[in-house]
Order: structure tokens, then sequence, then C-alpha cells
């Protein structure tokens, strides 16, 4: 009878283990986000924060980007505002060219080089902002 005890013991040992290792739902949100975003032609990194950008003391920080091969701009760099305006601290004024979507209040900031812009945020939006986002990174880029 003990031997059946111990079996069960060994086998909710490592049945608790194989759970553990699975991702949990938010980890599984943002896998799906970043997977969305690759299929879109977006690259999606985890980078630690640049100097310039004021965050909330995270360790890593979602740093989108989008290729525009046909794009030629010089560096620029946009950041939003405690009051969410926006303001062109470095190159160009290409931020203010452009209506800014509603969407835009998940971007922390926008910066734009050579023939790529990337955006940096918390990834808090969902997959439903990934489409307006790369449209407005393709229209700042014009």
């Amino acid at each position: 009878m003990s031997f059946w005890w111990i079996l069960v013991l060994v086998f909710a040992f490592v049945g608790g283990q194989m759970l553990m290792l699975r991702p949990n739902k938010r980890e599984q949100g943002e896998l799906l986000l970043r997977n969305t975003a690759k299929k879109m032609n977006i690259q999606p990194h985890l980078v630690p924060p640049p100097k310039w950008l004021k965050t909330d003391d995270k360790q890593f920080i979602a740093c989108y980007s989008v290729i525009i091969p046909t794009a030629k701009m010089p560096y620029w760099r946009a950041e939003k505002q405690s009051d969410n305006s926006w303001k062109t601290v470095a190159g160009d004024d290409f931020i203010s060219k452009q209506p800014i979507p509603a969407i835009a209040g998940a971007v922390l900031a926008v910066e734009g080089q050579a023939n790529s812009i990337s955006f940096y945020w918390y990834e808090e939006a969902g997959i439903e902002a990934l489409e307006p986002l790369k449209n407005w990174m393709e229209t700042l880029a014009q």
C-alpha cells in the first residue's frame, strides 16, 4: 500500500514541476503579441531603457522597430510628455507633421534613424494596437 502512495507523490511532484514550467497568462499574452508583431514585419526587442528615456525603473523595456526600406531620415527622437503631448527632443520635428492617433498614448517614445522607426512601450495595449502603430510609424517616415 505504501508503494502506491510513494508512486502518487512522485507523479504529483513531477507533474507539479511540469506545470510550473508553463508560462502564465501575462507571459502567454506577451508571446502572442510579439509573434503577431513579427508576422507584421515589426521587430520586437527587449532592451535596457535608453538613458534618455524616463521610465518607472524597469529593467527592460519593449522596443518595436519598423524597417522602411525607402525611407532616408536623419536621426530624430520624440518623447511623450506627462500631459500626453509629444515633444521632439532631438533632430527634425517629424512628430508634429502628422496627426497623432489615439493609440499613441500607449507609446513612451519614438525614435527614427536612417530607414527604421522604433517605438518604446510597456506592451500594455494589446494586439489590436499593432496595426495602427505600424501605420503611424510608416506615415512618420514619409
